[in-house]
């Protein structure tokens, strides 16, 4: 069975690049001579890192020919369905999607974020569009509510999550990590907060508020880590943020994978961030989390996990950072508990999409 599969995948982003591995092992695990290949910005890596083939994202040749071949079209992971960073991207998605089904491929949505869809143009499209697919997962109950306000009723839609809440750490990523934070200074011992901001483009009185925190935990003993997790894009706000801090502070400024990342954030004490992937990695090793969304799937996924979710960042002061990163460590122990509870859940609402996703060329669905 041959299945093309399309992403934000080969920038470098950690987060778009652990729903590549999810979504490959998930695949794998229940189909294990899938023939594989992911439209990437960067086929030589991802080909070569996640052992799949892959075809440069901008090659309309390559990707025709693909789809032709294909018996399956997934569009994976992700917030791709949104025209905030640009119609054209929306555009490029839908597109995408709009080919396979003029080559009568079947096409099914990976547990995407959808929205948010601003413009008329981007929820004409949507709608025209996704009422053709085969079928519809979403990551949140807001981007059901949102496909269902458009108007997309012809495919079943299902809220299953995001896929990268179905990894587990792995020890070998876990001893990595470890290592990663010993070569750059951070000692064992004393308690670690890590943090990953990236750039917005509004008021920046969050670097103040974020650094105003990362003090007050230093003045408690904690040792402070940042940690970009799209590289170069993060690393000049971490440095930012560390620069404005009183207490030393550790920015890890290398491209690290997303394995790496994840094996780091399993040694924090404590996780303050902006990112939705790093929350995600925090949650998945039970460690105590302070959101900051910039984004409203930053807050959709707080809000499923039952944690706080009040925080903005074109609006927060530092007082309200401090006393949210008090809290989360008042509450470390319980905490613990509530994300182990609400992360097994979403690990195995998770790994339903897979299954799912091979169910229209397994019998399950015929093509329309």
């Amino acid at each position: 069975m041959r299945v093309l599969i399309s992403g934000y995948y080969g920038f470098q982003n950690a987060g778009d690049e652990a729903i590549l591995y999810a979504l490959v092992r998930g695949l794998r695990a229940r189909c294990p001579d899938l023939d594989l290949t992911v439209l990437s910005a960067d086929p030589g890596h991802t080909a070569l890192r996640y052992e799949v083939r892959a075809v440069s994202r901008s090659d309309p040749r390559a990707i025709a020919r693909e789809l032709r071949a294909a018996d399956l079209f997934i569009s994976g992971g992700g917030g791709l369905l949104q025209d905030v960073t640009s119609l054209a991207s929306l555009k490029y998605y839908l597109g995408l999607m709009a080919l396979a089904r003029a080559l009568n491929r079947p096409v099914f949505i990976y547990a995407q974020g959808v929205g948010p869809l601003r413009t008329g143009a981007g929820r004409f499209l949507a709608r025209a569009v996704l009422n053709r697919v085969q079928a519809v997962t979403v990551r949140d109950e807001e981007s059901w509510a949102l496909l269902r306000a458009l108007g997309v009723h012809r495919p079943p839609v299902e809220v299953t999550a995001d896929p990268v809440l179905g990894l587990v750490p792995e020890p070998a990523w876990r001893a990595r990590g470890r290592a990663l934070l010993a070569k750059a200074g951070i000692r064992e011992g004393r308690p670690v907060a890590g943090y990953a901001v990236r750039p917005w483009p509004g008021p920046e009185d969050y670097l103040g508020a974020v650094a105003g925190a990362a003090d007050e935990l230093a003045a408690a003993g904690y040792q402070a880590v940042f940690l970009p997790f799209h590289h170069p894009e993060d690393l000049e706000a971490c440095r930012a943020v560390a620069d404005r801090m009183r207490a030393p502070a550790v920015v890890l400024a290398d491209r690290l994978d997303f394995s790496e990342l994840l094996g780091i954030s399993a040694h924090l004490d404590l996780a303050v961030g902006m990112r939705l992937h790093f929350l995600v990695f925090a949650a998945l090793s039970g460690i105590p989390l302070v959101g900051l969304p910039y984004d409203p799937k930053v807050r959709l996924f707080l809000e499923r996990l039952g944690l706080p979710a009040e925080l903005r960042v074109d609006r927060v002061t530092p007082g309200e950072l401090r006393r949210a990163t008090a809290a989360a460590r008042a509450q470390r122990e319980s905490l613990s508990v509530l994300l182990g509870e609400r992360v097994a859940a979403l690990r195995a609402a998770a790994e339903r999409t897979p299954a799912l996703a091979l169910q229209i060329v397994a019998g399950g669905r015929k093509r329309a």
